[in-house]
């Protein structure tokens, strides 16, 4: 088995190179390098004196893209352009992708290489790895329909109450009027707030017993007779008591988690969702991702979504964003994220007020990245016949190179390729076309090359 000599600060370490240990290594390697590391290398250990021989070695400190990778180096499974090249194919989509977020308004870092520099087959399995986890995402209405209906088993309930009305047990619940309540921190917290003990919120939290704490607090309420409050309180668990989550002034306009979620659904029914509730709010992101990219490169935007955050303590604002994803490097390991927000609403006001910007936000957000959903998933909303659509191509010269000697066969690699994952939307098409370019024996490197840059044309459909 061969081996692998890494060298990181100076010292060379022996690595047995299997498929793991050697994205491992290459891991190592990069993340030595972008730590500014002169001495990272990352050689064949028979190759442990041939400098000018590396496995994986990036450009110094310029612009210039990297050498090709050596001949021995694995081909790639998904494209026939060498990582570490300039693949032409990626650098048109780069320049495509730039306009796109200029004008939608994201401010992303640049590449760390030249943009269209091909990643290495380790970016290609990095990639695949983050393509299938979002796979493996619920549907956001699903997500989104389970934290609604958590929420809504909370049996939420605002109770306005002027503070002196309030007191505090020496167990630590609040009492209003005859109700008792248990009071989670951060709901003591800004009652401290609104009590105008906000600095010794900490002293009586931490270093008081609840006895002590509770005289204190009691105290400072019966100063304050003209007071509002309003109470947030809930049912964490069935058959407990209910709670205070948090204590906002009168002003504060409710629009919860579960409103929020609810009015964005409609807008997100096509993307997967990673959603989180933390008990005082939901941070959820719709993400879109392309079934593969042709020659994946440093440049790349390869992922895309709208974020929707909603606090529901009187802590934080209701706020939309679409984001996007580049790949600064050529292992899909440096990455940069952008947001552009498109909503950013205070509880003021009402609550349906609030809810008509986030509808209107998150469609301006999901606008924000439509180019980048049309050039990915375009072709997979059109129905088609494809063994029609295959033909046709071929025909009219945008599939192949129109030669009579080649139709036919073209035409039967790319129908056997078809059935080998068939389907009936444009997308399918399109995938037997980038199938043949591999799999079909009869095809020359060049031939093969030409088809892959047909069919990456065929599935970006900008506006």
């Amino acid at each position: 088995m061969a081996a692998l000599a890494l060298t990181i600060n100076g010292e060379t370490e022996q690595i047995e190179e299997t498929d793991d240990t050697r994205q491992q290594a290459m891991r190592r390697y990069w993340q030595a390098k972008q730590r500014g590391d002169a001495t990272a290398r990352l050689v064949r250990l028979e190759d442990l004196d041939a400098a000018n021989d590396p496995i994986a070695c990036p450009p110094d400190d310029d612009d210039d893209p990297p050498p090709a990778a050596p001949a021995r180096v694995l081909p790639l499974p998904d494209s026939t352009v060498q990582g570490g090249t300039v693949s032409e194919i990626a650098r048109s989509r780069i320049r495509l992708q730039d306009k796109w977020l200029d004008e939608a308004g994201f401010a992303l870092a640049p590449p760390i290489y030249a943009p269209g520099t091909r990643v290495l087959p380790v970016g290609d399995a990095n990639f695949r790895t983050e393509r299938r986890r979002v796979e493996a995402l619920p549907p956001f209405p699903g997500a989104a329909s389970a934290i609604v209906a958590a929420i809504r088993e909370e049996r939420r309930c605002d109770l306005p109450l002027a503070l002196h009305h309030l007191s505090m047990t020496e167990k630590g619940t609040l009492m209003a009027g005859d109700q008792e309540f248990a009071l989670e921190h951060g709901a003591f917290l800004q009652l401290a707030l609104q009590a105008g003990f906000g600095m010794g919120a900490r002293y009586l939290s931490e270093r008081c017993d609840a006895p002590l704490r509770a005289q204190n607090v009691n105290a400072q309420l019966e100063k304050l007779p003209g007071k509002t409050v309003v109470l947030r309180t809930r049912v964490s668990e069935p058959g407990a008591p209910a709670s205070t989550f948090a204590v906002v002034s009168p002003r504060y306009a409710p629009c919860d988690a579960d409103e929020v979620l609810t009015a964005v659904t409609p807008s997100l029914m096509d993307a997967r969702a990673e959603v989180v509730y933390d008990g005082s709010g939901v941070r959820a992101t719709a993400l879109f991702m392309p079934d593969r990219v042709v020659d994946l490169a440093a440049g790349d935007i390869f992922k895309v979504g709208v974020r929707v955050a909603a606090e529901d303590t009187g802590r934080g604002r209701v706020r939309i964003a679409a984001v996007a994803w580049r790949n600064r490097c050529l292992n899909l390991l440096v990455i940069d994220e952008g947001e552009v927000e498109t909503v950013s609403e205070v509880h003021r006001g009402n609550g349906a007020r609030i809810l008509a910007a986030v509808k209107d936000g998150v469609e301006a957000a999901r606008a924000k990245v439509s180019r980048f959903l049309d050039a990915w998933g375009h072709a997979r909303s059109v129905r088609v016949d494809p063994e029609q659509v295959l033909r046709e191509w071929v025909e009219h010269k945008r599939v192949g190179t129109g030669s009579e000697r080649t139709r036919d066969v073209v035409v039967e690699a790319l129908l056997t390729a078809w059935h080998k994952e068939p389907g009936d939307t444009l997308a399918d098409a399109v995938n037997a076309v980038s199938r043949a370019a591999h799999e079909e024996p009869t095809f020359g490197l060049d031939f093969r090359e030409l088809l892959e840059r047909q069919a990456a044309r065929l599935v970006l459909v900008p506006r």
